[in-house]
């Protein structure tokens, strides 16, 4: 995010903090967004509901259970260490670094407190304050890390040099990075195909609208990677400097998506780490930085515009392939009961859902009259 470095004169910094203007703007709309990414995942599934049989917050004087794995403790701390960062850039910008931190931190606990007490009008899901504390862990240490990122400070400093060395400055490029960042994490939705982001129809309940076949399907899937490959390349090209060689930029983010995908199926134990890693997968990924030696050439405008057409494009066509009977989906995430992984990935698979309306969004932003005038 920028901030303290060339252009970013303008924008006078938070107080205490040294953040931008516009960052801190940004960490609320993205706090906003992350939260609405939390609410979705945590009361999931939305079409059974009832009344408690004891009061709503029976659970924080529950016994703890016997077992606590440390994937428990990590899993739901991790969920909500972006919630806390995020908050606590905004709140620190009004209320000083310290007390920015502490009141981000109690900000995640009570909205940790308010998914786990929801969950306890769904059957499907079980409340437990062994979340809630490990949440409130995780915005803690969320929100005590946002003030070692501002420009002032070592870690942020160097960053921030690094971010304004390699890309545009101002908003709509901080929010462009953002977004290819969020593309990255989507990546570890264990449950989809490589860079198949935004796979409505399981959510959706909607039907399959044709029939397997394997040169169907396979056509498909190098089209979706195709498609999501150069769009993403397309974005890093348009928020990238002349000087800064996109493509390598470019095969530094699919190959940090593909270390992650490969990390979700070794989580979920797949049956092997690499499963994703499929014909389809590999004609897509060869096929779309063919297209971007030329590509990237392209006026920023006409990179923005081809992205975005490139990202609805496969999210048509992920939606309207055949289901693969073949596709290996790990046991740990079928059917039965709770999970603590099955809540992170529930908050993997939102992104991964929602984030071509968030890319869309912001390509739309970036292609308006504010959006496209270079940051």
């Amino acid at each position: 995010m920028s901030s303290g470095g060339p252009g970013a004169a303008s924008d006078s910094p938070g107080s205490g903090t040294g953040f931008s203007a516009h960052t801190v703007r940004l960490a609320w709309i993205l706090a906003a967004a992350y939260l609405a990414v939390v609410i979705y995942a945590s009361l999931q599934p939305f079409r059974v509901w009832r009344m408690p049989p004891e009061e709503v917050l029976r659970f924080l004087t529950a016994p703890w259970p016997r077992y606590i794995t440390l994937e428990d403790i990590v899993v739901n701390a991790a969920a909500y260490v972006p919630l806390g960062f995020l908050l606590s850039i905004g709140l620190g910008a009004r209320r000083g670094a310290a007390l920015g931190a502490l009141e981000a931190a109690c900000a995640a606990a009570v909205a940790s407190l308010a998914m786990e007490a929801a969950q306890m009008f769904q059957p499907a899901r079980i409340a437990s304050n062994v979340d809630l504390l490990t949440n409130g862990v995780g915005g803690l240490l969320g929100a005590m890390a946002a003030p070692l990122f501002a420009p002032s400070r070592l870690v942020g400093g160097r960053l921030h040099e690094w971010r304004h060395r390699r890309f545009l400055d101002g908003m709509a490029a901080d929010a462009g990075f953002v977004v290819v960042c969020l593309w990255v994490l989507a990546q570890l939705n264990p449950l989809a195909q490589l860079f198949g982001t935004g796979a409505l129809r399981g959510a959706l309940d909607l039907p399959a609208y044709a029939a397997h076949a394997p040169r169907f399907v396979l056509a498909a899937e190098a089209a979706v990677v195709f498609l999501n490959v150069a769009s993403l390349g397309m974005i890093v090209a348009a928020l990238t400097r002349p000087a800064a060689r996109p493509m390598f930029m470019i095969a530094g983010v699919v190959a940090a998506g593909c270390a992650l995908k490969t990390a979700a199926a070794a989580l979920a134990r797949a049956s092997h780490p690499l499963v994703w890693l499929t014909p389809g997968a590999v004609a897509g990924i060869v096929g779309g930085f063919l297209a971007l030696h030329w590509l990237r050439r392209l006026p920023r405008g006409a990179l923005l515009s081809g992205a975005a057409l490139g990202i609805l494009g496969a999210a048509i066509i992920l939606n309207l392939a055949p289901d693969n009977p073949y596709q290996n989906i790990p046991a740990r995430l079928v059917g039965g009961g709770p999970s603590h992984y099955l809540s992170f990935s529930g908050i993997m698979r939102a992104l991964s859902d929602l984030w071509p309306f968030l890319a869309l969004a912001y390509l739309g932003f970036a292609l308006s009259g504010r959006g496209s005038r270079g940051g």
